[in-house]
């Protein structure tokens, strides 16, 4: 999998074909298309992983993302904080995007 890392996806109205990604420890989630924002999908990944939600909303690391090609995906960070943890922890950043976008990607309707 080919991670294009840039600031080039931002928030406004985003464009149908721009999600959402979550990261905390070795959890993650996104979503395909635009949903209401990122505290939608933390709040998403905390139930599913059965986390304390309180911890992912001060912790949790947030990007868009679009899928370029089928082995190629364009992932942008939302603050500066999750820009520097990804060149930081480039391991487990890696690691989430495989887990994500690796495999074929699964349909999820409406919101987180």
């Amino acid at each position: 999998m080919k991670v294009l890392f840039s600031w080039d996806i931002q928030d406004g109205k985003l464009p149908p074909d721009v999600g959402r990604l979550v990261i905390y420890r070795d959890h993650s989630f996104h979503t395909n298309g635009p949903s209401m924002d990122h505290n939608d999908c933390v709040a998403a990944l905390a139930s599913r992983s059965k986390l304390p939600k309180t911890e992912l909303m001060s912790s949790a690391y947030r990007f868009y993302w679009r899928r370029v090609d089928r082995e190629t995906v364009q992932v942008s960070p939302v603050r500066r904080i999750d820009e520097d943890w990804a060149d930081s922890d480039g391991e487990r950043f890696r690691a989430a995007i495989e887990r994500e976008f690796g495999r074929r990607p699964r349909t999820r309707k409406g919101r987180c």
